[in-house]
């Protein structure tokens, strides 16, 4: 299975939980829903069209993170705009219109992202633009004030690893055949996030992940035709899982 890899990272990042609207939380990685954006933002697809471009129907997407997971909470000053600025948003004369609200994000965050069946044009474009170092728009982690630097990696065939014992670098999905070796000293989250989304930001499945908060590989058993071999390293897909 050709997969492309592609590292990205920034100073901050934030993937906001959909339950935490007012006071914004952050997933410790970004979700599959949210890389098809960075790869919507890097060769160019408007967001009205991404999904479809990119085939969110068959798109496999894998996380690793490559940095230890760093949380910064901190109250941010917004602008209430709906009836507290003119057309200009600038604020009224006499109204105080800035609220602050909490935020959490994540600092210093780095992962690599690992990319496959995307659509055949779409896969095409986005290797050339990674291989040139170019995006098309601004790529950000999440919010839009989150920039991200991008770097590209390479681009290998993902081989299939029939179940036994296995130490992955990615995120890993939890299926009834997947066994994880907790080791002591070590954090673990264990979260259901959002893995395929269409164009209408319907969410059409999630997946139940473990990953560890130091970013160092994990270990486990079983997962039969869940995990593949890239180079040296054996990763997972978080979305559309499909077992061999």
């Amino acid at each position: 299975m050709h997969t492309l890899v592609f590292d990205i990272h920034g100073d901050y990042a934030q993937f906001k939980k959909p339950y935490s609207p007012m006071s914004p939380v952050s997933y410790p990685f970004p979700p599959p829903t949210a890389v098809l954006g960075i790869l919507g933002a890097i060769v160019g697809y408007p967001k009205e069209e991404y999904h479809e471009r990119l085939d969110w129907r068959s798109a496999r997407i894998g996380v690793s993170l490559r940095a230890p997971v760093q949380v910064y909470r901190t109250a941010i000053n917004l602008l209430q705009t709906k009836d507290g600025t003119d057309a200009f948003f600038r604020p009224r004369a006499g109204q105080n219109t800035h609220t602050q609200v909490p935020f959490e994000f994540l600092k210093f965050p780095a992962f690599r992202l690992y990319v496959s069946d995307l659509a055949a044009d779409a896969m095409q474009e986005l290797a050339a633009r990674l291989r040139a170092g170019t995006t098309v728009y601004t790529v950000t982690l999440g919010l839009a004030s989150c920039l991200a630097e991008v770097e590209w990696v390479g681009e290998w065939e993902a081989q299939t690893l029939q179940a036994g014992d296995w130490t992955a670098t990615t995120v890993v999905p939890l299926a009834e055949n997947v066994s994880i070796h907790y080791e002591d000293g070590r954090r673990y989250h264990r979260l259901r996030v959002p893995a395929v989304m269409d164009g209408k930001r319907i969410v059409h499945s999630y997946q139940e992940i473990v990953m560890a908060e130091d970013g160092q590989p994990i270990q486990g058993q079983g997962g039969s035709g869940l995990f593949y071999r890239i180079q040296h390293e054996t990763i997972a897909f978080l979305s559309n899982l499909r077992p061999s």
